[in-house]
């Protein structure tokens, strides 16, 4: 049998207690991290900035069906729409930086909103990058009976007629918008700007000779080329698309160079979201759009995947917003 001096006791009783408290501070640690780990433990909410049916709506709930899988969670789609975006990302502005509310933004309300929109109530600074989803181009066109066929013809056409060319756009500081205005302003031109509330009736009175020009995705727009319903006149981008290699880039012509307006898709969350939830939802993402159902979903909706880190999500919104601000300063939008 084992004794102790009497002295000893205290000593051991310390000990006791010193190890449980350890082990209780342990317990309390791993706890911690099991719930850290467990990220995302109900469902995700993914805010979309447009109502359902559109294309950027479309792209969104594929997306959130198959991140659902690979997170183990439910990914709900909430359609938030208006103010060209801005009372959508707001919602996730003003939500709990916990991960379980997202938005899935645009260049309009991320980037444009906060610079051309008077009294939007958040800046870039609100919002955490997570990760690019893609990117889809923007076609400059016509209605057939404009008479011009490419953009230096269109050009020439418009110092022709100063400010007497019209030109539809969905939306009062849109990215369509803007780039008309980065447009005009780079050739030294004039047009009427005409607000639409959404594509959908902007495309109709474009089809029907109601207004002159339009920017619109390239996807939307190509069978209307091909049918000759609308009239090509560049991709606003820097290169050819794969989709549509006879349609030239306004960048082909003889005045207009370096010009681009793709329009991006990805996900972000509120400031202050924890780096391992968005580390979480960054490999989650990358997961989702290296599946092929999802790559050729996006493609067939538009979108170029284009999915990266956090970080390079960032550097892309922080260009962004140093390009815009630029405009803004020397071109004054039409309202």
């Amino acid at each position: 049998m084992q004794t102790f001096h009497p002295r000893a006791r205290p000593r051991l009783a310390r000990r006791t207690l010193l190890a449980r408290a350890a082990l209780g501070t342990a317990l309390a640690l791993s706890g911690g991290l099991a719930g850290a780990q467990t990220y995302p433990a109900k469902p995700v909410s993914l805010v979309v900035p447009f109502p359902a049916g559109g294309a950027t709506d479309t792209a969104t709930r594929l997306v959130a069906q198959h991140l659902g899988q690979v997170l183990g969670q439910t990914v709900v789609v909430d359609n938030v729409a208006g103010a060209s975006g801005a009372i959508a990302a707001q919602k996730v502005v003003r939500a709990a930086p916990d991960g379980y509310t997202l938005l899935a933004g645009t260049v309009n309300e991320v980037a444009l909103a906060p610079i051309f929109t008077p009294g939007t109530p958040y800046t870039q600074r609100d919002l955490a990058p997570i990760g690019e989803i893609g990117v889809t181009p923007f076609v400059l066109v016509g209605n057939p009976k404009l008479p011009a066929n490419s953009i230096d013809e269109l050009l020439a056409l418009a110092r022709q007629k100063p400010g007497t060319l019209n030109v539809g756009v969905p939306g009062l500081g849109t990215l369509q918008h803007v780039a008309t205005a980065m447009l005009a302003s780079q050739a030294r031109v004039s047009w009427l700007t005409v607000p639409y509330k959404g594509a959908a009736p902007l495309n109709a009175d474009l089809l029907g000779g109601q207004v002159d020009l339009a920017v619109v995705t390239l996807p939307s727009a190509i069978g209307y080329i091909q049918d000759g319903k609308m009239k090509s006149l560049g991709l606003m981008s820097l290169q050819r698309d794969e989709r549509a290699k006879d349609i030239a880039t306004i960048n082909e012509g003889r005045e207009i160079k370096g010009f681009t307006t793709d329009a991006w898709l990805g996900l972000l969350a509120p400031a202050k979201t924890p780096a391992a939830v968005i580390t979480t939802m960054n490999a989650a993402l990358a997961k989702t759009l290296a599946m092929p159902e999802v790559r050729d979903g996006l493609g067939k909706l538009g979108f170029r995947v284009q999915p990266g880190t956090p970080a390079q999500f960032g550097e892309l919104m922080t260009r962004e917003d140093a390009r815009y601000r630029k405009l803004a300063a020397t071109v004054k939008l039409d309202r």
